[in-house]
Order: structure tokens, then C-alpha cells, then sequence
């Protein structure tokens, strides 16, 4: 059996809970093995009413996932204790189209393994970017986020969203 293989067989197991039609909660999951992610969304979480759950890259993903489900994630490419791709399959086990801004780094290698799993696992709400965006960007990032899952009701600015969510 070989790997996608196997890969489609575990996304097609009936161990995920029916979120799809649940409302989400004003919680952002932050998966990183330092501080400085958290500490830059502080004061804008802390504005719009948005919790912050920082959860270590060695915790199992999928039980976070259930217990805040959450209206957005944020991770990093490079964790110690599960890379980004790990965690954006953990994440499409409990729900394909949550919306995750991926932080990759500077290497186009790890962007091209993120893209490729973001098409295997078909995630739907899936940004990468080198490095965490200014302000704007995650205040966009957090009302698309807000909007869709269906825990917010701020709407971003009269500006085109950049931000990849579909199904609205």
C-alpha cells in the first residue's frame, strides 16, 4: 500500500466529528514552540473579543481541535514536535475547510510540501506565507475566519480579501 494510499484510507475513517454544520467558537489555535506568534496577536485577539490558545506542536492536534473548536488556526511550518504538514492533515481529519494561515519560512521547499498536502487532503481556507502578515492582514485573516465560522458577525473592510475561503 503506498502512502497516499494509506492517506485516503485514514481521511475516509469515520473518526471526526460533523462540524461542518456546527458553529464555530471566537478561538484561534496557535501551534507554535515558542512565544512571539501569540504575543503578536495578543493585543489584536484581545480587541476583537477573539481567544488565543496556544497549543504545543507535541500535543495531539486532533483533541485541541475538538475541545475549542476553534474559528481559525495559525502554525508554523517548521515545529519541533509536528511539522506543519502533520498538523494540516490532523486538522482535515477534523475539518477540510478550516480556515489555517500556514507561516513557511523563507524555503520554497517547505511551501511546495504545504502545497502539495493542502491538494492530497483538499483543504478548502489554507494561506501560506513566509512569515506572520502586518496587522491588516490578520485582522482579515480573523474576520473571514469569524464569518465563516459563524462566530462573528465583523466583516473586513471594503477591500478585496485575499484571504482563501470559499464555500460563503
Amino acid at each position: 500500500m503506498t502512502y497516499v494510499q494509506r492517506m485516503r484510507e485514514i481521511e475516509t475513517e469515520d473518526n471526526s466529528i460533523d462540524v461542518r454544520s456546527a458553529q464555530r467558537h471566537p478561538v484561534l489555535l496557535v501551534i507554535e514552540d515558542g512565544d512571539s506568534t501569540v504575543a503578536a496577536l495578543h493585543p489584536i485577539c484581545e480587541f476583537l473579543e477573539v481567544a488565543i490558545e496556544k497549543v504545543p506542536s507535541e500535543r495531539d492536534l486532533v483533541e485541541a481541535l475538538r475541545e475549542f473548536n476553534p474559528m481559525g488556526v495559525i502554525a508554523h511550518m517548521d515545529c519541533r514536535g509536528q511539522d506543519g504538514c502533520h498538523l494540516m492533515m490532523s486538522i482535515a481529519r477534523h475539518d477540510r475547510t478550516l480556515p489555517i494561515l500556514l507561516i513557511t519560512g523563507d524555503d520554497p521547499a517547505l511551501a511546495g510540501a504545504a502545497d502539495a498536502v493542502e491538494e492530497l487532503w483538499q483543504l478548502g481556507s489554507v494561506a501560506k506565507l513566509p512569515r506572520l502578515p502586518n496587522i491588516g492582514a490578520l485582522v482579515d485573516f480573523l474576520f473571514q475566519a469569524g464569518r465563516k465560522g459563524r462566530c462573528m458577525r465583523l466583516l473586513p473592510g471594503s477591500h478585496q480579501s485575499t484571504w482563501p475561503v470559499s464555500g460563503d
